[in-house]
C-alpha cells in the first residue's frame, strides 16, 4: 500500500489534511449506539461476490448495503466508465443502473464527482479528479484522492497527488476515510454515503451504499461514521466516494437485469441520479 511520507506529517503535525481530523476510536464512532449496530451474513451472489445489510436504531435509522469481491476469485474484473471520445466533455450522464446494463457487468457503484448535473441519460459531463478505464486515463488527478486497480486485480489507495503508475483501472472519490485501520475522516454532515475498501491482507474489495435523506427510513452518516462502517465490514483502507443523490450500489438480478441494492435519496426516494463515472465488476455465476 502505497501512502506519502509528507502527508503522514501533516496528518500528525496538523490534524487536518484533507479537511479531517485523525481518529483511533473503535466501533461504532461518535454518535452510533454500539448496541443498535446490526450487519447481516454475507449471502453469495456471484462466484468471488457476496452481499449483505446492516443497520443501526439510535441515534436515527441507519441502512446500508455492501458487496465483497474476492479479489483472487476467478473471473474477476473491473471496468471503470469508458470515455466519450471525440464528444463532448468527459462521459455521457447515465444511471448506475443503466452502466451494469450497458456493459453488462455484475456489480456496480457510483464513483467520482462531477459536474453539471445532467438532465437526461447521455448528457455531457465533466468527471472532477481521476479516471482511468482499462489504460485510458481520460481525466486527470486532482485534489481528490483515489482507488487504483491493476490488471491482476491489485488494489491500493492513494492520497492527492494521485499517481496512476502501474494502474489499469482507477477513480477518484472525495478523501480517505481508513488509513491502514485508523479513521481520519472528519465528523460533518449527514448525508447518503458511497464508499469503497480493502481488506488488510488486500484479498476483499468492499462496496458500501448508506441511504440518507429520507426521514423514518434511513437518516445517512458522517464521514467518520461512514469510515466506522467500513471497517466494520472488514476495510483496512477505504476512500469515500461520491454520494448524496449520487449513492447507488447495483447488482445484476434476474434475466440480467439491473437489481438497486439501496434505496437512493432521489428526489422522489427510489430515483437514481444520472452521474459520470462508475466502477463496475465482473463476476461468473456460482457453481
Amino acid at each position: 500500500m502505497k501512502w506519502r511520507i509528507t502527508l503522514f506529517l501533516v496528518l500528525a503535525v496538523a490534524g487536518c489534511a484533507l479537511g479531517a481530523t485523525p481518529r483511533t476510536n473503535a466501533w461504532p464512532g461518535p454518535g452510533v449506539a454500539a448496541g443498535s449496530a446490526r450487519i447481516e451474513n454475507w449471502q453469495a451472489v456471484f462466484r468471488g461476490v457476496e452481499m449483505c445489510g446492516g443497520s443501526t436504531t439510535n441515534p436515527r435509522p441507519v441502512k446500508i448495503k455492501a458487496v465483497r469481491v474476492d479479489l483472487q476469485a476467478e473471473g474477476i474484473s473491473f471496468l471503470v466508465t469508458p470515455s466519450n471520445g471525440p464528444e463532448p466533455k468527459d462521459v455521457g450522464a447515465r444511471t448506475t443502473s443503466g452502466f451494469l446494463a450497458e456493459f453488462k457487468c455484475q456489480v456496480a457503484i457510483n464513483g467520482s464527482v462531477f459536474a453539471p448535473l445532467a438532465k437526461a441519460q447521455g448528457d455531457p459531463i465533466d468527471i472532477e479528479g481521476l479516471s482511468l478505464s482499462r489504460g485510458d486515463l481520460y481525466s486527470p488527478a486532482n485534489k481528490y484522492d483515489a482507488i487504483l486497480i491493476t490488471t491482476n486485480n491489485r488494489v491500493w489507495f492513494d492520497m492527492s497527488p494521485v499517481d496512476a503508475k502501474g494502474a489499469w483501472n482507477g477513480l477518484s472519490g472525495f478523501y480517505t476515510l481508513l488509513v491502514e485501520g485508523r479513521n481520519i475522516a472528519s465528523s460533518d454532515a449527514l448525508h447518503p454515503r458511497s464508499a469503497i475498501g480493502v481488506s488488510r491482507d488486500g484479498r476483499y474489495l468492499i462496496l458500501v451504499a448508506i441511504d440518507g435523506r429520507q426521514p423514518g427510513y434511513s437518516g445517512g452518516a458522517t464521514t467518520a461514521e461512514t469510515a466506522e462502517w467500513m471497517r466494520k465490514l472488514g476495510a483496512w483502507n477505504a476512500l469515500n466516494l461520491d454520494g448524496g443523490g449520487s449513492t447507488a450500489l447495483v447488482i445484476e438480478g434476474p434475466e440480467g437485469r439491473p437489481r438497486v441494492l439501496n434505496r437512493p435519496s432521489g428526489p422522489p426516494p427510489g430515483t437514481e441520479r444520472r452521474v459520470g463515472n462508475h466502477l463496475g465488476v465482473y463476476a461468473g455465476p456460482i457453481r
